[in-house]
């Protein structure tokens, strides 16, 4: 027989080991309560409403800048076609026409180009004229685009010809694009 240990009574202070031991086994322990709450507080993902309010407030502005400045758009549709419009050039050295070839062509024949595209050409200043040339918007002449000084460098983007004479796009350094007459050019060395 194996002795049994005593419980010490006392009085009216239950048994430590008794009180644990005295629970229900059963309980279901819900660890899982603390999580659920925890759940509400997921943050929400950002509002794009200012991004879009940013973009349409852009699109507006660029709408109503090109309507206030009709001729900016042209100005920005020749800066992205007229690169577009170049040809490949042939191998070898390119051969510019001289400027007395080009002016005895017949009105059968159409002149020769004097200036390529991609060539540097200056302002021809007339004696007694004025410091400043004006470009035009387009090849006929009819709409005025930005003022060039006489001497300036320019770049030929595209050329045309227009009543059996050649008209030349250029580009200046500041950036401004438009039409001059051929006779207004000189090349550079």
């Amino acid at each position: 027989m194996t002795p049994a240990l005593p419980l010490p009574q006392s009085s009216g202070v239950p048994n430590p080991w008794a009180v644990l031991f005295a629970q229900d086994a059963n309980q279901d322990l819900d660890f899982d309560e603390g999580l659920e709450d925890m759940d509400d507080l997921d943050p929400k993902p950002p509002s794009r409403r200012p991004l879009v309010l940013i973009l349409l407030l852009l699109v507006v502005a660029g709408v109503g800048y090109f309507m206030l400045d009709p001729g900016a758009f042209s100005t920005l549709s020749n800066l992205i076609t007229a690169p577009a419009s170049k040809t490949a050039a042939p191998e070898g050295p390119a051969k510019t026409p001289s400027p007395s070839m080009a002016k005895t062509t017949s009105p059968a024949h159409p002149p020769v180009p004097t200036f390529q595209e991609g060539q540097l050409v200056s302002v021809v200043a007339k004696p007694g004229g004025p410091a400043f040339m004006k470009l035009s918007s387009d090849a006929q002449a009819k709409q005025p685009g930005p003022l060039v000084k006489t001497g300036e460098m320019l770049t030929i983007l595209d050329g045309a010809l227009v009543n059996n004479a050649w008209v030349y796009l250029v580009h200046t350094k500041s950036g401004a694009s438009g039409w001059i007459q051929e006779n207004q050019l000189k090349a550079q060395s």
